[in-house]
């Protein structure tokens, strides 16, 4: 089975949760993308939608590489979108396979975004936070095209949206998620798995901002 809880109860070898918020694991999900699935999930989904991307349009996508960002750029190539994937060097390969247009985020990046858009750019997605809302503004981007999962005071501020996991909490999106992944159409990049007794050293990890998608716990 896979599923969530609206208690903080991720650190733990055993949860209590509603039946509605349980949906079989498919076959083709593996145990460690299945566990990092719901809150990055959801959260990418709801990013997405919130910016209603659709087929041929561009899409900048900050924090690229990582645990939401990593499945952003993803579902939005799967809407049918070009993806311009802001994310460091040793990344960029990894965008590459995956369809988007891999960017350095150093000084210039705007130069370099709208030398790779070339055209309009349709919809800015924020996983990684200040001072990218501005930088879309920037960009000419329609503010309610505009979504960030991070920088609620910069949202605040410019009256971007800011919706994240909340937004797509349900088992009817977690099972079209584990659909795509067990359909080879969603992959969870799993950075490093770390066992329950060495939590201390996940957030360490975590903290860096550096990885290329999830960090798991396995109890």
């Amino acid at each position: 089975m896979i599923g969530f809880t609206h208690n903080r109860a991720s650190h733990a070898e055993y949860v209590v949760v509603e039946e509605d918020q349980l949906i079989h694991r498919p076959a083709g999900v593996p145990w460690e993308q299945a566990g990092a699935l719901f809150v990055a999930g959801s959260t990418a989904y709801a990013a997405v939608h919130a910016v209603k991307v659709e087929r041929g349009e561009t899409v900048v996508v900050s924090g690229a590489a990582g645990g939401v960002g990593s499945l952003v750029v993803q579902l939005a190539r799967h809407a049918g979108a070009t993806v311009i994937g802001l994310a460091s060097e040793p990344h960029h390969a990894w965008l590459t396979r995956h369809g988007a247009i891999p960017l350095t985020y150093a000084e210039g990046v705007g130069e370099r975004v709208r030398a790779a858009a070339d055209g309009t750019i349709d919809a800015f997605i924020d996983t990684f936070g200040a001072p990218y809302i501005e930088l879309a503004l920037e960009l000419g981007v329609p503010g309610e095209r505009i979504n960030t999962i991070i920088d609620f005071p910069g949202a605040a501020k410019h009256g971007t949206k800011a919706e994240g996991s909340a937004a797509a909490t349900s088992a009817d999106v977690l099972r079209e998620l584990a659909t795509l992944i067990a359909d080879g159409e969603l992959e969870i990049p799993i950075a490093r798995v770390y066992p329950l007794d060495e939590v201390r050293d996940a957030f360490r990890e975590q903290e860096r901002r550096h990885t290329n998608g999830k960090i798991v716990l396995r109890p």
